[in-house]
This record gives C-alpha cells, sequence and structure tokens, in this order.
C-alpha cells in the first residue's frame, strides 16, 4: 500500500500532513494542487484511507477493514465526485463537466449519518471540471461543513476554481519528481532500465506520464519519426515529402510540437549546464554544434516558431502548410551550423 513515506521527496508539508491527521487536527478542507500525474488523486486517497483507518499505531495501517474498503474504493463513507462518472442519478454518464447535480447530491449524503459512525470523505477529482454553479454549491458546504466531514479537492488548474473556494481549503501543492526518482521507481516496478531512463526523462516529472511512456512503443516511433523529420533531414526538397505524409495526423499534433519543444529544451539544458544526460549524441553535427555554441536567442527563436504553429494549429490553418513552415525554420537553422 502506498505511504506517506512515498511522498516524502515533496518536503515538509507531507510530514505536518501526516502528524495532523494521527493527531485529529486536520483541516475540514484540502485543496491539492500540481501537474497531471504528480500523485494528486494518489495523495487524495492516501489521506482518505488514513482518516478510514482505525488503527491506534501507524496510519494509514494498510490491515484494518476502513484501510481494506479505501483503497478498493468500496468504503461506504468515501463519496468520489469526477467528470463524466456522476453521483446523481440525474445526469447522464460522459459528461465533460461535473454539473451542479453531483454537488447537491454530495450535500444530501453529507448530510447523512455515517455507515461507520466516524468520519466521511468527499473526494472531487480536478475540480476545475466543476461549473460555476457546482463551485457555488460546493462553497457553501465549505462555509459550513458538517462533523467530522472532510473535503480533498484535487486540481491540475486551480486558478480556475473560485477564490472563494480555494480561500476556504489548505492548499498543498505537489511539485514535478525528479528524474532519478522516478527512472528508479520503474525500474523497481519491473521496467527495463534503458526504457526507464528514457521515459522519466520524456516524463515532464510526472510519474504516471512515465508508466505511460515506459510501455507505449507508438510514442517512441512517434518521437523517432519527429526528430527525423526536424534534426536529421537537411534536405529542403524532403520537406513537401514530410509535410504531405503528415496532413491527416492533425489529432496527434499536439504531441508532435511536444517532442520538438522536448528536444529543445533538451539542447538548451545542455548549452546551459554541460550535462552529460543531455547531449544530444544522436543527432548530426550541425545540432551538436547548435547545442554546445548557439547564443540564447536562437533556442527561442524555435521556441517561438512551435509556439506559433500550435496557434496556428488552433485556429486551422491548413496543417500541411504548418508543418511545412516549422521544417524549414529548423532546416533554416541547422544550415547555420554547418561546418
Amino acid at each position: 500500500m502506498i505511504s506517506f513515506d512515498d511522498f516524502i521527496l515533496q518536503g515538509s508539508e507531507i510530514g505536518a500532513l501526516r502528524s495532523q491527521i494521527a493527531e485529529h487536527r486536520l483541516v475540514h478542507a484540502v485543496l491539492i494542487t500540481g501537474q497531471p500525474g504528480t500523485g494528486k488523486r494518489t495523495l487524495a486517497r492516501l489521506i482518505a484511507a488514513s482518516l478510514m483507518c482505525t488503527s491506534d499505531k501507524e496510519i494509514p495501517c494498510g490491515q484494518c477493514e476502513g484501510c481494506r474498503l479505501a483503497v478498493s474504493g468500496e468504503h461506504p463513507d468515501i463519496t468520489v465526485i469526477e467528470k463524466g462518472n456522476p453521483l446523481s442519478q440525474e445526469v447522464q454518464k460522459g459528461r465533460t463537466t461535473i454539473p451542479v447535480e453531483d454537488i447537491r447530491e454530495m450535500i444530501r449524503i453529507c448530510n447523512r449519518y455515517a455507515y461507520e459512525g466516524g468520519n466521511r470523505v468527499v473526494i472531487i477529482q480536478e475540480a476545475e471540471n466543476m461549473t460555476p454553479q457546482a463551485q457555488n454549491s460546493l462553497l457553501k458546504i465549505l462555509e459550513e461543513p458538517p462533523q467530522n466531514t472532510y473535503f480533498l479537492i484535487t486540481a491540475s488548474h486551480p486558478e480556475q476554481l473560485l477564490t472563494t473556494v480555494r480561500s476556504r481549503c489548505r492548499s498543498i501543492k505537489l511539485i514535478p519528481w525528479e528524474e532519478e526518482y522516478i527512472r528508479k521507481t520503474l525500474i523497481e516496478s519491473g521496467v527495463d532500465p534503458a526504457v526507464a531512463g528514457k521515459s522519466a526523462a520524456a516524463s515532464y516529472g510526472s510519474i504516471g506520464n512515465a508508466i505511460t511512456l515506459s510501455s507505449d512503443d507508438t510514442y517512441w516511433r512517434k518521437k523517432d519519426e519527429v526528430i527525423n523529420a526536424f534534426f536529421r533531414n537537411r534536405s529542403r526538397s524532403e520537406i513537401l515529402n514530410i509535410s504531405t505524409a503528415w496532413k491527416d495526423q492533425k489529432a496527434s499534433a499536439d504531441q508532435m510540437f511536444n517532442i520538438v519543444e522536448d528536444c529543445i529544451q533538451q539542447m538548451l539544458r545542455y548549452r546551459l549546464y554541460h550535462k552529460k544526460k543531455d547531449y544530444p549524441e544522436e543527432y548530426p553535427q550541425e545540432w551538436k554544434r547548435f547545442a554546445e555554441e548557439a547564443p540564447l536567442e536562437r533556442f527561442m527563436l524555435l521556441t517561438d516558431a512551435v509556439a506559433s504553429a500550435r496557434k496556428q494549429n488552433i485556429s486551422n490553418v491548413n496543417f500541411q502548410a504548418i508543418i511545412e513552415q516549422l521544417l524549414l525554420t529548423f532546416v533554416g537553422e541547422s544550415d547555420l551550423w554547418v561546418k
């Protein structure tokens, strides 16, 4: 079972949180924020299990009935609210928002006596998906919470929550995990060390992303395809062939742009810090020279070009034309660094 020790690298806030739960001093509402994949949902469920644990020793103990039911998602005193999986019978499945009806149903549940006679926990996952009406309804119960009721709210974009909702909560922000920690975690779970290393490096500090990448062969094929097009190709005559082959891949445009940005950031890190792990070993000589010698404004030029391509794609500019222009920018840059 996951424990608070697994979050120890997140800082002293985690230790304080554990102590407050053990001493029955936890505030009634906790807002857990951070990038996707940093463990917000896992931490919320860990806190919920701790609040349901009946052990008089280390909590959550992972052995008692309260822990067992919490981990299995079957505890009657833990209510989970998330988009697409309605709590209220009035709401259809698959909605892309959390409607006010779900919050009203949760309030009705919270006004009942807890099945086990102890604590009640409400987990609201990715709470920024709540409609304004739902947030206003939540605010009312946050202002006057029922006794022994705790609200664990997660959000990747807390700025989209009402200020009044945020102000009623204690905030805990999870930071991206260190690459080496992610790599070791993957290896301990049985992932091949080589795959673990490259998955950790491409995870943006997200253990969830790293786990997904470690078993996603299509991502690595796409990455190799993108690197071939943007960094190993110096022929302008090939640009039309590449853009023609990609013209129907608009749906994967964000992934493509992310990969290109990752490559730029990798070379920028090498330019700034000269760490061996960031050296573009598999890139042609001109891009190795770029990573070693280019002034910072050249990195910014490429980053801006990708950002512009994103905006054009959102504005429904012809996708093939977007790719052609972006490829021309990268081929032109590589030409500057040929000896």
